[in-house]
């Protein structure tokens, strides 16, 4: 039973703007901050918005100390249903910031050498710095932050959709001027008296591409700075013909972690701006429909119209 079904639109994903999320189980698409940050549309500036101001109130309180209005910051950052997205069915994989990972994220704020240098200045980024950050919980984290975005996104598709309403009081809600958590009574779509918020289709992403995004960087990293370092190669043992040091040597040498990208990007003060500008631009997509439509629909793309 997905929206479209159950509110009886008569169409599918093709002629939606948001993801037509199955009812009753796990849809395993992600929201993506990166599409966020790179898309131009009104929506997603709102959200670019609320992140930067969310993360940028984040790293002041952790740089300056105030731990409790830090953590305060993130208990609001707890798993978000309403979506649909994620494993927010499946209880056992979920991946919300509770009490231990918020204490951790809060710790690492304060000790990760990218925040203190100003390398990691980007929500998006952190992916690529931080420990425990996979693209579920990156989703659920982004999704708090940017919940009265979804809210007033949702409204207006069921007035497009002439899609009934009823009202809830919606938890934890991110106010970007008071820097506040707050619960409002909002009008939602409902499911078995339980709340909707639909989702943007252009701002999800596949399982797994968070690895993917930091093994594209360390690839990036070597091949273009690494690899034409004179002192980092001094260490490494060459295997090419007549000593010529190859890649594969480079990455036994330095094997992925993340605490080499967070040195290398503060050695190579470029490096993440190149890598976002000259690389990451130019392959950051949406997602087709019909990528969408292999997760949300059992029988695929038969019935779309």
């Amino acid at each position: 039973m997905n929206i479209s079904d159950y509110f009886k639109l008569g169409y599918q994903q093709t002629k939606l703007d948001f993801v037509d999320i199955r009812l009753n189980t796990d849809n395993l698409l992600f929201v993506d901050p990166r599409l966020i940050e790179s898309l131009e549309t009104p929506l997603a500036k709102k959200m670019q918005k609320h992140l930067e101001i969310f993360w940028g109130e984040l790293i002041k309180n952790v740089k300056q100390k105030s731990f409790k209005q830090a953590d305060y910051l993130l208990s609001g950052l707890s798993e978000p249903n309403e979506t649909r997205l994620g494993y927010a069915f499946s209880k056992h994989h979920g991946n919300s910031v509770g009490n231990k990972l918020r204490q951790r994220i809060s710790n690492t704020i304060y000790n990760n050498i990218a925040v203190k240098t100003g390398v990691l200045s980007h929500f998006a980024d952190i992916e690529l710095f931080f420990e425990d950050i996979s693209s579920d919980r990156i989703s659920d984290m982004t999704t708090k932050i940017i919940k009265s975005v979804l809210i007033e996104f949702t409204q207006e598709q069921c007035k497009i959709h002439n899609i009934p309403m009823k009202t809830f009081v919606q938890k934890d809600i991110f106010d970007c001027n008071t820097l506040k958590w707050v619960n409002k009574k909002v009008e939602l779509p409902e499911y078995f008296d339980k709340p909707i918020i639909f989702v943007p289709k252009n701002v999800v992403r596949l399982e797994n591409t968070a690895g993917k995004n930091v093994s594209c960087f360390y690839r990036y990293a070597i091949r273009q700075f690494v690899y034409n370092d004179t002192k980092m190669l001094k260490d490494v043992s060459a295997s090419g013909k007549d000593g010529k040091i190859l890649i594969r040597d480079i990455k036994s040498q330095y094997p992925l972690s993340k605490e080499s990208l967070t040195n290398w990007s503060i050695h190579f003060g470029k490096l993440l701006v190149d890598y976002k500008t000259d690389h990451l631009n130019g392959r950051l997509r949406v997602l087709s429909d019909d990528e969408i439509i292999e997760i949300i629909y059992d029988e695929g793309y038969s019935n779309v119209g």
